[in-house]
């Protein structure tokens, strides 16, 4: 179990720091309170997403709160905030936020493998199958084949399609 936890957070500081550079590069100026709150929430987001790649996620969990707060409609902090508790072992907060993160972009492919992993970990393999199925169809080739192989090797429980 030790390499999933391993794996995952591999996987969510790769997207941490493709979003905290994203987010960094877009930030543009602009006047209003608006613009100062939705640049603030860009700046934590962008700390946040260094420290989650840096392994500091009891140092990133305020800040992802913080980016929320701001912006409550942030699916990716909250997918990273997710990412954050699963890495401390906080399951049930992480399913929490990984859920809330689909509610708001059910694009984000980092939640669906966060809701995988977790419910897998806490021993609700039904609930693991469930969002590997919900997962699928998000993957396109490459990424399938690698996701897949990948989730057989760590949670060698699940069904996996064409297994």
């Amino acid at each position: 179990m030790h390499r999933a936890v391993w794996l995952l957070g591999f996987v969510l500081a790769v997207t941490a720091l493709a979003w905290a550079s994203r987010a960094e590069a877009t930030v543009e100026p602009s006047a209003g309170a608006v613009a100062v709150a939705t640049e603030e929430s860009d700046s934590l987001f962008t700390v946040a997403g260094r420290l989650y790649a840096q392994r500091r996620y009891s140092e990133a969990i305020p800040l992802f709160l913080e980016v929320i707060e701001l912006d409550s409609t942030n699916g990716n902090a909250y997918a990273l905030l997710g990412g954050s508790y699963f890495q401390l072992g906080d399951y049930a907060e992480a399913i929490g936020a990984f859920e809330r993160a689909i509610q708001l972009d059910e694009g984000i492919k980092l939640a669906y493998l966060g809701l995988v992993a977790a419910n897998y970990m806490t021993e609700r393999a039904t609930d693991a199958q469930q969002w590997l199925l919900k997962l699928i169809p998000l993957l396109n080739g490459e990424e399938r084949d690698r996701y897949l192989a990948t989730l057989s090797s760590q949670f060698p429980g699940l069904e996996l399609p064409g297994s």
